[in-house]
């Protein structure tokens, strides 16, 4: 409990001044945060969804926090439709007493970033945020953002993480996506940082009636990665596809844990996540469906591949899937293997060396999951820098 102590001192000395610079609606919310992070504590290993990341020992370090002056108050953006749209929809996906990182970002945030998209509205360009940290000392940030497409709305959203200074950095991100009905949203979530920069991203949505989500978690250099990714279809005929690709080296730590609740009929949900394990890092995958009783007529597919490396790099992988309806239509599966020797011979024989062949293989390997993303654009980014990636090449923690 001693590392929950010191972000609770930080509350009362605070404050005011957190107050001072932030919007009433993240103020009210700050005493019941705080109150279920010290009864709940930090998740030990032993919780389920956390087995995989030690919570305690990446927030036991004590980190500055960079507050805004209280003349930068939030909200003067914001009209008073928003504001009504943030106090119908503000933390009622991410709950504080059933998650600690939330307790904690919802406790300390002093931002939020909105993204009301009206009924009817496209957008017809993406909507891009970039977020790179700088520092001289430590430095933790807590960041909110929500998404509201209305019925019939579309919009495309990429999150961009970065840091330049090479300094440690702690990030806690709470992230809450309703998508309305006949509604499109794409999220891409792509983390390319460094080996002193830990990352917790806590990502909600909620699907209407013949809603689409696509969301895809890119993680192609950092130290520890954590993204939970929570989503329920809760209207007939929703539909979800779930994308991630993680590129691991050095002690680099990336762990994914998922949830796709089916709680109506005649939905899909597609899954799809991919990671190529080097040196000593260690990778983590988590996936489970959930299918209750109303939710007759799924359509599920859940696939998880592993390339390991090394002798020393260490994959876990669990997909998991738990059905109480009759009628569905449900698979799941899991693999973990090394570079495939037959296809490194076959290269050897037509003269590729085998540094060369080895990268070519890694990076087609990685490449399937960006071939499943629909902003053609993006693919053609994601694919330069994952090239550059697996070739080492310099600064490509920046990937520009």
């Amino acid at each position: 409990m001693t590392s929950v102590k010191q972000y609770i001192d930080f509350l009362h000395e605070q404050r005011p001044r957190l107050d001072a610079c932030s919007l009433p609606l993240l103020n009210a919310r700050r005493d019941a945060a705080a109150s279920a992070l010290v009864a709940g504590g930090f998740p030990s290993q032993k919780v389920e969804r956390y087995r995989y990341t030690d919570v305690a020992a990446a927030f036991a370090p004590n980190y500055g926090i960079w507050l805004k002056d209280a003349g930068g108050a939030a909200g003067s953006a914001l009209s008073d439709e928003d504001v009504a749209c943030c106090q119908t929809h503000y933390g009622t996906l991410a709950d504080v007493k059933a998650d600690a990182i939330v307790a904690l970002n919802t406790m300390l945030v002093d931002d939020l970033l909105v993204l009301h998209i009206p009924a009817g509205v496209s957008k017809s360009h993406p909507v891009q945020v970039t977020q790179t940290l700088r520092a001289t000392a430590p430095l933790m940030q807590n960041r909110r953002m929500l998404i509201v497409a209305e019925a019939g709305a579309h919009v495309q959203v990429i999150l961009n993480e970065r840091a330049d200074a090479d300094q440690d950095f702690l990030v806690t991100q709470v992230t809450e996506v309703f998508v309305g009905p006949g509604a499109q949203v794409e999220f891409y979530d792509i983390e390319s940082t460094h080996a002193r920069f830990h990352r917790f991203h806590q990502f909600y949505a909620d699907i209407a009636e013949e809603g689409r989500l696509t969301h895809a978690s890119i993680t192609l250099a950092g130290g520890l990665s954590r993204n939970q990714t929570d989503v329920r279809l809760s209207g007939e005929g929703g539909e979800v596809h779930l994308l991630g690709c993680a590129v691991t080296d050095g002690q680099q730590h990336v762990d994914n844990n998922t949830l796709i609740d089916h709680r109506a009929p005649g939905c899909v949900s597609r899954e799809l996540y991919k990671y190529v394990v080097d040196q000593q890092s260690t990778g983590a995958f988590a996936g489970r469906v959930l299918v209750r009783e109303a939710a007759q007529q799924t359509d599920s597919e859940e696939q998880n591949a592993n390339l390991v490396c090394t002798d020393q790099a260490r994959m876990w992988t669990q997909p998991m899937l738990e059905i109480y309806a009759d009628d569905v239509k449900c698979s799941h599966g899991s693999t973990v293997g090394q570079l495939n020797a037959d296809a490194l011979f076959y290269m050897a024989q037509r003269g590729i060396g085998e540094s060369e062949a080895r990268t070519m293989l890694k990076q087609a390997f990685a490449a399937e999951v960006v071939a499943e993303i629909p902003l053609e654009a993006l693919r053609q980014r994601l694919h330069a820098m994952i090239e550059k990636r697996f070739r080492s090449c310099e600064d490509c923690r920046l990937c520009k």
